[in-house]
């Protein structure tokens, strides 16, 4: 009988905080939408996420009025920045346990079922953050003056952040980015990893692409919920739930290439070297990121959904730990490069970042320069209050990640 009764106090509680597993896999279901159309096969991973099997010309993306005469791009053009072979390397970041059975059949791509929430989704900005929006951000930017610019890298180790309340979200991730930030003309390509409960259905980071073609306004596209991203890979989609690096010990990198196709315009999404899909430029409707990107940035971003504007939230980012504590304990980028209008790959220098950190005190970040020329950036923190305090004083990051990495790297952690 106190099992009964405790069972059914975590399952009340859960409804407000998504963080019981007795109740978890109940909610998700109930909030599962039906699957897409042109479902093949349908799978069960074992924290209650559902996968279909959607035949590739069926997809979501394919719903778009911009791409309704749309040529399916099966592989990149260019074969430059691929790398083959690595599917144990990607395997290790994902949680593959809905393959236990079989993965998708041929000619089908792997859908993560959507979460119909009752609850709105908030809009992800990339701004100044400010109390009315809830943003916190922990980000550096790279810009290149004009919209030209043909993709970006980012090598981000993965976390599993705490979060304050069921609404907020806690992310890591690139943008690329052209017009002007603020107005309906910014348009983004955006990828990487985000907790967001709500959102997801789980209580996990996942691995997300987004993409806004109207300053946010219209609140952009969160991986295949909406038509416009193209998937192309037969194993791995965005939704899709990552395993966590371990403070202290083995960190996992989601290492990210973002190139745009010469021959077709199509922003391509490497993962580890492997093509899996992509934003078609006509998403863009003719504006700035149809032909290139004039920024790119890099980091952390939190909401908090309390109220405070993110200054009295422990929602953590990245690891939940200040940037000083360095390699294994907090988050990090690295492989921090840009694609030039000729195609070719270039790693800014420290002193062409500009950093952004509103709330020093709860987030903050660090980045400095290898004698190879190369930027590593430490950022996070555990969010403000119970004595939460920035401590500034000054470690040579990349030394300790050059000396500690050694001590944990193998083919799929670094």
């Amino acid at each position: 009988m106190q099992a009964i009764k405790f069972c059914l106090f975590v399952l009340l509680v859960s409804a407000l905080v998504f963080d019981y597993p007795c109740a978890r896999g109940r909610s998700i279901q109930r909030k599962l939408a039906n699957k897409p159309k042109g479902t093949i096969k349908t799978f069960k991973g074992n924290k209650g996420d559902i996968i279909d099997c959607v035949d590739i010309y069926k997809q979501p993306a394919f719903d778009h009025p911009l791409l309704r005469n749309h040529t399916l791009q099966t592989a990149p053009s260019s074969h430059k920045y691929e790398t083959q072979g690595n599917n144990a390397i990607l395997d290790s970041l994902f949680d593959i346990s809905w393959r236990k059975n079989g993965g998708c059949p041929e000619g089908s791509v792997p859908i993560v079922r959507s979460v119909i929430s009752d609850r709105p989704i908030i809009r992800k900005n990339i701004s100044s953050a400010n109390q009315a929006s809830g943003h916190q951000y922990a980000v550096i930017f790279f810009n290149y003056g004009q919209a030209s610019m043909q993709g970006g890298f980012a090598t981000i180790t993965q976390w599993d952040p705490y979060l304050a309340l069921p609404g907020d979200f806690s992310l890591s991730q690139i943008w690329i980015t052209a017009g002007q930030s603020g107005t309906t003309n910014l348009q983004t390509i955006e990828a990487g990893w985000q907790k967001y409960p709500q959102r997801t259905g789980v209580n996990a980071p996942t691995f997300f692409v987004f993409w806004t073609a109207d300053g946010y306004s219209t609140g952009g596209c969160y991986d295949l919920t909406c038509p416009g991203w193209v998937l192309t890979s037969s194993q791995y989609s965005p939704g899709m739930i990552l395993q966590p690096s371990t403070y202290g010990g083995q960190q996992i990198e989601l290492a990210m290439n973002i190139i745009r196709d010469r021959s077709t315009g199509n922003w391509w999404l490497y993962l580890w070297g492997t093509p899996i899909g992509y934003w078609p430029p006509s998403i863009y409707n003719g504006g700035p990121l149809t032909y290139g990107a004039d920024s790119l940035s890099w980091g952390g971003e939190i909401v908090d959904t309390s109220g405070s504007g993110g200054f009295h939230t422990l929602t953590q980012m990245g690891s939940g730990h200040f940037p000083i504590e360095g390699y294994t304990r907090a988050s990090y980028v690295r492989n921090i490069v840009y694609i030039d209008p000729n195609g070719n790959a270039y790693a800014p220098s420290v002193n062409q970042l500009l950093g952004l950190a509103p709330a020093p005190n709860c987030y903050n970040y660090q980045f400095q320069q290898d004698s190879s020329g190369q930027v590593y950036f430490f950022y996070g923190g555990p969010g403000c209050g119970n004595g939460a305090m920035y401590i500034g004083s000054s470690v040579d990051a990349v030394n300790l990640l050059l000396e500690e990495r050694s001590k944990y790297s193998n083919s799929a952690t670094k």
